[in-house]
């Protein structure tokens, strides 16, 4: 899963990419790709694996993981590579829309002084905009296209009634997550990736001199946060001490992003391994089993479960299995965040 980190240019979303620990000199390799900016992948952090690792001491261990992209501000209409931007800003799963909180005498556009609300709503507009102009073009090409008999004429006028739904949404600049869609409606506009339909997060980026006081749980001082990353784990425990902040905001946002997504962890142990997997939340056993390798879904018997919590609270795979807590689920038990799941399958 993919998250691209967008505001206007001077909020400071490359200082935040090296707070997760990105290499912003990567430079744009040219393209309408996210993977074609600057990314980084992270561990998501989670200390019910970290216990199941040291419980079984495996050979190997393999956290869940999430993509950051490191995209430029975005620049103002018609100047060179703002297409080829914005496109790469669609092909990710989610964004984490970053805004200036802080004073900046050398911020490049219009206003020195922060306007976060401002800029957020300009922000927002800016990505709706977007939406609204490929929604109005796709609507005035398939009108032409469903005048004529094909075999995709069927598939066509569905989507054109859909859009037709969005548009006056978009107009009255709500985005299209809000828009009430079944799954099948969903997958039919799944390929044009529109930014308004993505998750976001909202981050407020805001000068040293405000930490510690009663700051909102997404407010960060991305340049702080910069520096404690380049830090030894033991000069980054001092840091943060002598700052008075709980833990990197490195690991607050991987959370943060991971729930945003709709993402959950389902975990598999052994002495081999211990694993975390990431679904969807709502998904089956049978897409659990899936993500493991294709065969468990081909083949799919059972599944056998037990919550981390009880395994945690039974202390090992013996005393949980002699209280009971294991059970067999089927292939249409909805996997839960912090499951631990054995298949059995037949193929």
């Amino acid at each position: 899963m993919r998250i691209g980190l967008v505001g206007w240019p001077g909020a400071g979303m490359t200082t935040l990419f090296r707070a997760l620990g990105g290499k912003a000199q990567q430079g744009h390799k040219g393209g309408t790709r996210a993977d074609s900016w600057p990314l980084v992948s992270l561990d998501v952090p989670d200390p019910r694996l970290e216990w199941l690792r040291d419980l079984w001491k495996p050979k190997k261990y393999t956290p869940a993981r999430i993509e950051f992209v490191d995209f430029p501000g975005i620049p103002p209409a018609r100047e060179k590579g703002r297409g080829e931007l914005m496109a790469a800003v669609r092909d990710t799963d989610g964004l984490c829309l970053v805004i200036r909180d802080f004073q900046d005498p050398s911020y490049p556009y219009e206003r020195p002084e922060p306007d976060p609300e401002g800029d957020l709503a300009s922000l927002k507009s800016e990505l709706l905009f977007g939406d609204y102009a490929a929604v109005e073009s796709r609507i005035e090409r398939l009108r032409e296209k469903v005048k004529k008999p094909s075999k995709t004429r069927e598939r066509e006028e569905k989507e054109l009634k859909l859009l037709e739904r969005c548009l006056p949404a978009l107009e009255e600049g709500r985005p299209l997550r809000e828009v009430e869609m079944n799954d099948s409606e969903r997958a039919l506009l799944s390929g044009f990736r529109f930014a308004s339909e993505k998750p976001m997060i909202e981050i407020l980026n805001v000068s040293e001199d405000r930490l510690g006081g009663d700051l909102p749980e997404n407010a960060c001082c991305a340049r702080l946060e910069a520096e404690i990353a380049e830090l030894s784990l033991e000069e980054r425990k001092e840091f943060l001490k002598d700052y008075g902040i709980a833990e990197p905001f490195r690991d607050r946002l991987i959370r943060m992003g991971y729930e945003a997504l709709g993402l959950l962890s389902f975990f598999t142990m052994g002495e081999d391994e211990v694993r975390a997997w990431t679904i969807r939340a709502g998904d089956d056993a049978v897409t659990a089993a899936g993500k493991i390798h294709t065969d468990l879904a081909r083949g799919f018997i059972r599944a056998e479960v037990i919550s981390w919590e009880d395994l945690h609270q039974a202390g090992s795979v013996r005393e949980a299995k002699a209280r009971g807590l294991f059970r067999v689920e089927g292939r249409d038990y909805k996997v839960r965040d912090g499951d631990i799941l054995n298949i059995r399958f037949s193929v």
